[in-house]
């Protein structure tokens, strides 16, 4: 399969000396973004074995009986936890106030004990505490922020301000399974020059469709990777966090969202934002959202939604990687450039995400 017209690469801009990145690196040529312009983007530093993991709640709330089995579980995969009492608080369907939480995510950032922000879940609420955080103090302080669903707009709104690399990835109550620490440790504590994503299918997935794997659109393209919950994405539109889009691989996912709401979102981000300009989209696991309607009259399955927002876009697309609301999931760096094969259903990350080393050099 040749490259179609969408595929760029830059090999006179790729970074030299990967052994000695700095947290600050220059970034390969941006488009312009709606909001204000980066020029750098921030590797946070590589996760290993005793390193004390963060935990907040940016969103929804948690049990102290579900706090508890996470911390068990990262104790098993040999990280130390740490977490203030607000993790616990709940304000009607939020972890506490908009306050609260915000000043939480912020103490994590500038507490010098925390390595890695893993959020314990998503829910509702991480886009209302935007305005409240303190972006200097964030980018003097770059972490990993590591979390799916809800936490989708705090990882891209990072990248698209500070040009902080954010994870997409489990959450603190996720199932660990091997699959998905396989993924985690690969990205967030190797620091792989490339790695392929796998994707076959990791789950009991027979007669449901949400699982199924199909290209809308063939091409293999290049371009650095943003992303998330499709319902969070959307609500960024028309905000001053809004994604740019363009020349980026975009990678979507959703739950338990009706066809014609899917359609929607999607109608939505094509009349409303760039997207339309991306290099490729890649589409995860839609779970319970291929909702059985037989009989309806003017009803439509999620595929046939799909092919219909996206096969005319000229755009590679490709749907069923394993990410989302999956048990089994990938954790997908934004920011980091990525090679997409809509044909084979491949993903592969073509540069590290995390430093390759602690040396502090900066590099304009």
């Amino acid at each position: 399969m040749q490259y179609n017209r969408r595929f760029f690469l830059k090999t006179t801009a790729v970074f030299t000396g990967l052994g000695a990145l700095a947290p600050v690196q220059t970034l390969l040529a941006q488009s312009p973004a709606k909001t204000k312009a980066f020029s750098e983007r921030i590797l946070p530093k590589r996760l290993k074995k005793g390193d004390t993991l963060g935990l907040t709640a940016p969103g929804g709330y948690i049990t102290e009986d579900e706090l508890n089995e996470a911390v068990a579980t990262l104790k098993d995969l040999g990280f130390k936890t740490y977490h203030t009492d607000t993790v616990l608080y709940r304000h009607g369907y939020f972890a506490g106030t908009d306050q609260q939480r915000a000043k939480d995510l912020m103490h994590m950032f500038t507490n010098t004990d925390v390595d890695a922000i893993l959020c314990v879940r998503g829910g509702y609420g991480s886009n209302r505490i935007l305005d409240l955080l303190d972006f200097d103090a964030i980018r003097k302080n770059p972490k990993a922020l590591i979390g799916y669903s809800d936490i989708t707009s705090l990882i891209n709104v990072f990248y698209q301000k500070l040009g902080l690399i954010g994870f997409h990835g489990p959450v603190a109550i996720s199932s660990f399974n091997d699959f998905t620490v396989k993924s985690f440790e690969k990205v967030l504590m190797k620091a792989k020059n490339r790695y392929k994503y796998s994707n076959k299918k990791q789950e009991d997935t027979e007669n449901n469709s949400d699982y199924d794997q199909y290209t809308i659109t063939g091409g293999k393209v290049e371009g650095i990777l943003v992303g998330g919950n499709l319902v969070m994405i959307d609500t960024l539109i028309g905000t001053e966090y809004e994604p740019d889009f363009e020349n980026k691989i975009v990678f979507l996912e959703e739950i338990r969202e009706k066809p014609y709401r899917i359609d929607r979102l999607i109608t939505h981000l094509l009349m409303a934002s760039n997207i339309k300009k991306a290099a490729g989209i890649v589409l995860g696991i839609f779970k319970d959202c291929d909702i059985n309607e037989e009989g309806k009259e003017g009803s439509f399955t999620l595929r046939e939604v799909l092919f219909d927002r996206f096969a005319n876009l000229d755009i590679p697309c490709y749907y069923g990687m394993p990410f989302g609301h999956v048990r089994n999931k990938i954790t997908i760096p934004i920011g980091i450039r990525a090679i997409m094969n809509a044909d084979k259903h491949s993903l592969m990350l073509t540069e590290p995400a995390v430093l390759t080393s602690t040396k502090f050099e900066k590099s304009f």
